[in-house]
């Protein structure tokens, strides 16, 4: 997803509509969740940080990555003050998170279209890719799921790749 192209909800807050902003959290806090998580690692804390910015919310996306980092920076900054993370927070405070934060956009955006490139696999070839890829089932276990043969989920699975090379051919490097 581009800056040109921002998602229909992005137009819509923008626009002032008010629902906007349900959609805008349905959107991206699970993203910002993950990234809040590898961060602190304390997903309560995230959930509840990641809630708080959007309770704040009144720009667009760089906006929710920055403030959930900051937020995040300042839960790191209240646990050292505290004693219970003084090397951690060093670290972090001395690094150039302006990198981290648009490498976690990028990253997520990746994410969201090879996901939904997935969704729009066959529905058969979407389900064999989502458990052997996704859940990290063996071919023979989707095969007994579906009552098919290891031989057919093989054949899925070559065409869930190959349809998804089709959507990211600069990125043939799928397996």
């Amino acid at each position: 997803m581009s800056d040109q192209n921002p998602p229909n909800a992005v137009i819509a807050f923008k626009n002032g509509q008010s629902h906007s902003l349900h959609a805008l959290h349905d959107e991206y806090y699970p993203a910002l969740c993950r990234m809040a998580d590898g961060l602190l690692g304390d997903l309560p804390v995230v959930e509840d940080i990641v809630t708080e910015v959007f309770e704040t919310f009144q720009n667009i996306k760089a906006f929710l990555y920055l403030s959930t980092r900051n937020a995040c920076l300042n839960y790191l900054r209240k646990l050292q003050r505290d004693s219970q993370l003084k090397s951690g927070l060093h670290h972090y405070l001395d690094s150039d998170h302006e990198g981290f934060v648009l490498n976690e956009v990028i990253r997520e955006e990746v994410l969201q279209q090879i996901h939904a490139a997935v969704e729009l696999l066959p529905y058969q070839c979407r389900q064999v890719f989502k458990m052997c890829y996704l859940e990290g089932l063996s071919n023979s276990e989707v095969a007994e799921r579906f009552r098919l043969s290891v031989h057919t989920i093989k054949n899925h699975k070559v065409r869930a790749i190959g349809l998804l090379r089709l959507k990211f051919p600069a990125h043939s490097s799928l397996a």
